[in-house]
């Protein structure tokens, strides 16, 4: 995965008192010098919690052996998670300063702890499991030629090593030499067979971590308060400013996140009383309707609260599921009801204070730190926090002693909807033990499947997060589900063709977008062959998928459409609404063939268009029985 930058990495570290130093060249308590931490972009590192601690505990100790999580991650240590891009979930481990291993999520197996020099250092002497001794010579060509360990230089391992293992490689004396994978299983380690038994990844200089001082998170937060006083001071400004320049209410969209609550804070440290708005789209979990309500009470707000109620589940009868690539219900259950509110209760405007960050994404990190939502033009929308990272926002709320939502302690990252596509299956995970309304959702899928034909894979992997499947994600899942990998259904031509769609600003993506459906499997060879009006189309490999200007239309019925303004929106819509119709529904009538000036449309029964004489000008659009006869069927 490449590297995401979406703003300066300002995590350092003092040694002297092993805590984390935020943007400082030195300490804020000893004032020696820090240093930074080369963490992956983003770089948006956030405190790890006793959950997260302790399930990162169990992993270790699982693939290495008892009483080596505690030994990689001791008591008494300000621990980070850094989130770094990958397949699904990848955290980085910072303990004393130093990235000590990661915590992947694989689709097929579930989470590995790969190591990093440093972790490998840690759990040397205590490794049980995982493990492999090699003689003298090959530890001498890996160290120095950063080589791989081959079958011939191993004395002795684990017998329990399968290829694919994360393995430690030790000397006799059980100092550490290497990391990596195995290329092999212990049985044929052992018999020396020819060929790479671990690949290194990286080889284990003798050097003890950094640090070994107790600190806890009030140190921390002592450390850095010159930094978090200093951010404070800057968004208070902007807060009034933006307040001096806009004569309208004042509220602060409150999701029970960890983002909107220093939000929250930073207008009450301004001085501010605002209204605090709170969107319910009918997917949120318990504890975070307690949490905006304990917060509205502490701080005696008025608490507005505008409800999707069940109007994703009576959606899903029309669109299924929501995908990353397909988020309809960002319509239905946050735009509308965001709408709703607006126009209810300001409607002469509101300037709303959120939490949105640069770091989160990089649709918000090219985004203003003050803008319009185009859909609720009465909504002036401003971010008091768009550069900080996320450690900037937890420390800025422990030296509040403000109480975040519950869940974050429960080992999740983001606060939404509990079963947003846009999750990674390593938190999905977690949110099926929390429970709550996931045995419904999981029951829909389960029945969808069934009803669609869908294979296991799809439901046991979360595939439905995709309408179109990435790459990255095949090759992760491999050859043994490759037949898996077709979303899709025949066409049947037993109901009748129908449309529905919903359209708006799309606060996931941030964008204009329509998402729609129609109500039965298309035939994609005719759509994409009457797609060319448009322009030049591409399709998928396998056809179930077809692009053209912004345009795409999966064979399921599924289609998605951007636009720069809502009347494009609509235009395009409308063409795409009118092309599909003649795709499915020709008539063979020929009507639309003279209107032709480049001789590009064929009758053969049906009416086809010729891709290297069409120049894609809409002529033919126009008078067609196949849509005529089919509009009072339509609804968009």
């Amino acid at each position: 995965m490449g590297a995401v930058i979406l703003g300066k990495i300002h995590l350092r570290w003092c040694d002297e008192c092993n805590l984390p130093i935020l943007e400082q060249p030195t300490c804020g308590i000893c004032g020696g010098k820090t240093r930074p931490i080369k963490l992956t972009p983003p770089g948006d590192a956030r405190p790890a919690f006793r959950s997260d601690i302790e399930r990162i505990r169990s992993l270790i100790d699982a693939q290495f052996g008892v009483g080596c999580g505690e030994a990689m991650l001791p008591e008494g240590r300000t621990i980070l998670l850094n989130k770094a891009p990958d397949i699904d979930r990848m955290d980085e481990v910072i303990v004393d300063g130093t990235i000590v291993g990661t915590v992947r999520y694989e689709l097929l197996k579930g989470e590995k702890f790969l190591l990093r020099p440093a972790g490998a250092a840690a759990i040397a002497p205590l490794a049980r499991k995982g493990w492999v001794v090699i003689d003298p010579g090959a530890a001498k060509a890996v160290l120095e030629k950063s080589a791989s360990t081959l079958a011939v230089g191993v004395q002795e391992c684990d017998l329990g090593i399968v290829p694919g293992d994360e393995v430690l490689v030790l000397t006799e004396g059980r100092e550490p030499v290497s990391v990596g994978t195995s290329k092999m299983s212990a049985s044929e380690m052992m018999e020396h067979k020819r060929g790479t038994a671990i690949k290194t990844r990286w080889k284990v200089a003798p050097e003890p971590r950094a640090g070994a001082k107790k600190a806890t998170w009030d140190d921390a937060v002592r450390a850095n308060s010159e930094v978090i006083a200093r951010r404070v001071n800057e968004s208070k400004r902007f807060i009034h400013d933006i307040m001096s320049e806009n004569d309208i209410p004042v509220a602060v969209s409150y999701s029970g996140g960890k983002d909107s609550l220093a939000t929250l804070l930073l207008v009450l440290d301004a001085g501010i009383r605002p209204k605090l708005l709170f969107i319910d789209t009918g997917l949120e979990f318990e504890e975070t309707k307690r949490n905006v309500s304990e917060v509205a009470r502490e701080h005696s707000l008025e608490l507005i609260v505008e409800s999707a109620g069940d109007s994703f589940w009576r959606n899903l009868e029309h669109f299924g599921p929501p995908a990353k690539d397909f988020r309809w219900c960002c319509k239905t259950c946050k735009l509308g009801p965001a709408t709703q509110l607006i126009q209810k209760h300001f409607p002469k405007g509101v300037l709303s204070f959120i939490g949105q960050r640069a770091y989160e994404s990089q649709q918000r990190a090219e985004k203003s730190r003050v803008w319009r939502n185009p859909w609720t033009p009465n909504q002036l929308a401003a971010s008091p926090i768009q550069k900080w990272t996320a450690l900037h926002v937890w420390l800025y709320l422990m030296s509040k002693g403000a109480k975040a939502n519950p869940l974050y302690e429960q080992g999740l990252e983001r606060i939404g909807c509990f079963m947003c596509p846009a999750t990674d299956l390593a938190e999905l995970r977690r949110v099926k033990e929390i429970g709550g309304e996931y045995d419904r959702w999981q029951r829909f899928i389960e029945e969808h499947a069934s009803v669609k034909g869908k294979p296991r894979a799809w439901v046991e992997y979360d595939l439905w997060r995709w309408k179109r499947l990435p790459k990255s994600v095949v090759d992760e899942l491999g050859p043994a589900h490759r037949e898996d990998f077709s979303h899709c259904v025949e066409p049947t031509e037993d109901s009748p063709l129908r449309f529905e769609s919903t359209s708006g600003y799309n606060p996931c993506v941030e964008g204009l977008s329509m998402e729609g459906v129609f109500s039965r499997p298309l035939p994609m060879e005719r759509v994409a062959n009457m797609l060319e009006i448009v322009g030049r189309v591409n399709t998928s490999p396998d056809g179930s998928i077809a692009e053209v200007k912004s345009i795409t239309v999966f064979r399921e019925g599924p289609v998605m459409i951007r636009a720069k303004d809502e009347g494009e929106l609509r235009e395009k819509a409308e063409m795409l609404r009118e092309i599909v119709f003649r795709a499915v529904e020709c008539a063979g009538c020929g009507i639309c063939t003279g209107r032709c000036p480049n001789g590009a449309l064929h009758l053969d029964g049906l009416v086809t268009i010729d891709p290297t004489k069409c120049d894609h000008c809409g002529r033919c659009l126009g008078p067609c029985p196949a849509v005529r006869f089919k509009q009072d069927d339509l609804d968009i």
